[in-house]
């Protein structure tokens, strides 16, 4: 990372630190992105120039953790592709912060509409990218049906890590939680919707 890119980043932390001490402080509704320029001390142009809206602010945190597809990317080439998915989740799962502060900010996502909603879009664009990487991985296109099941059952999967992980108690480790679930899915005899033919009742002779 060159010169400017580290000025950048330093930049950037520290407006999501002045508006995640704001949001929290007097909440998110009543916090206006003067007041977050004015807190990091940088000009309301320079704010903007990086994040053009308040949402934007509140689920950056999250958008940076969010980024399963460069996590798969990572993984060595030749990693058979189930070892680097495991990987993949737990490195992102891992990335997040457990501080008492980043479990207020969820909260505060939860309870406003905008960011709420917003962060829909960050998981389809993450969905995405897992899905482009796993293509290329799996040498098939993004689209194709077996990257696309993979790519969701994946996430639907770090969901109920990431869920399990943060309403426990944290005496276990994000590994272990990761490795209870993919433990479990052989054994718990997940349903699946049954296809026509199969749902179809049986005539009688």
């Amino acid at each position: 990372m060159g010169l400017r890119e580290k000025k950048a980043a330093r930049t950037r932390g520290q407006i999501l630190d002045a508006a995640a001490e704001l949001f929290l402080s007097q909440g998110y509704d009543e916090t206006t992105m003067e007041q977050i320029a004015e807190s990091a001390e940088i000009a309301p142009s320079t704010l903007y120039r990086y994040f053009p809206s308040k949402d934007l602010l509140l689920l950056g945190r999250l958008t940076e953790s969010l980024q399963l597809g460069e996590a798969l990317r990572s993984r060595p080439a030749g990693e058979p592709v189930p070892e680097a998915l495991a990987a993949t989740l737990l490195a992102t799962i891992e990335s997040f912060d457990d501080t008492p502060r980043f479990a207020e900010l969820r909260h505060v996502i939860d309870v406003s509409p905008v960011p709420r909603a917003r962060l829909w879009d960050v998981f389809m664009q993450s969905r995405s990218e897992l899905e482009k990487e796993l293509g290329v991985r799996m040498g098939l296109l993004a689209d194709d049906l077996l990257v696309m099941m993979t790519a969701r059952n994946a996430i639907t999967i770090f969901e109920i890590v990431a869920e399990r992980w943060w309403a426990g108690d944290h005496t276990a480790s994000r590994a272990d939680v990761l490795d209870d679930v993919l433990r479990s899915l052989d054994a718990t005899g997940v349903v699946f919707p049954a296809p026509k033919a199969a749902s179809r009742p049986k005539s009688v002779a």
